[in-house]
């Protein structure tokens, strides 16, 4: 894994240089700045100053995943993906209209409708360690279609891969009460990819007081 700060396009779409690669490279910018606005409404709902979310995030880490579901004629049998929750700060989904994404809520797995015209956000671990645990990353898992193929792409968001990830001061400051432990983000990724056991197993690793 690299990163590539949003400031210097990443190496494999400056090399391509088709339309393909602009293309992706500008959706990229684009999809950065509607991150950029949901960090300032998430800094004001938290109480911080508007912008601490998005200094937390600095210049940016993206991850940019494309999922391919082909149909499956028995998909009680599988999933498309294993329960599992992101570890940056906000993911946001684009899909094809066919419908798949679920988020486990209270131990019960809701189906998302898809709404023509909209992303779907989903928040990370990386915001409900800065949050103190306020904001709830979601566990979420893909599953499969028997008829239609389903798309998605996925646009990850985190701080520089370096960044210790830790509960914002001003938070800690007003509760006195720390619910996690520091973790360089480079550190926390490689702990969840690491884990055999899926779901949010990792933020559970650095949780105080489990």
């Amino acid at each position: 894994m690299q990163e590539f700060p949003l400031s210097r396009p990443s190496a494999m779409l400056a090399r391509s240089g088709d339309s393909l690669g602009n293309v992706a490279r500008e959706y990229l910018e684009q999809v950065w700045k509607v991150a950029m606005k949901l960090a300032s409404a998430i800094s004001e709902g938290l109480g911080l100053d508007d912008g601490y979310v998005a200094t937390f995030l600095g210049e940016g880490f993206q991850i940019l995943a494309a999922n391919y579901y082909p149909p499956c004629p028995e998909p009680d049998k599988t999933l498309g993906l294993a329960a599992h929750s992101d570890h940056g700060a906000l993911t946001i989904l684009m899909e094809n209209g066919v419908d798949g994404l679920q988020v486990n809520h209270n131990g019960t797995w809701i189906a998302l409708q898809h709404v023509p015209g909209t992303f779907i956000v989903n928040l990370g671990d990386c915001l409900e360690i800065l949050s103190n645990g306020k904001y709830k990353s979601a566990e979420h898992r893909a599953t499969v279609n028997a008829q239609k193929t389903r798309i998605s792409i996925a646009i990850g968001h985190g701080p520089a891969l370096s960044s210790s990830i830790a509960p914002a001061t001003p938070l800690v400051d007003q509760t006195d009460e720390v619910h996690f432990q520091p973790i360089v983000y480079k550190d926390y990724i490689k702990l969840q990819q690491s884990s055999t056991i899926r779901g949010k197993t990792a933020l559970l690793a650095v949780r105080k007081n489990k």
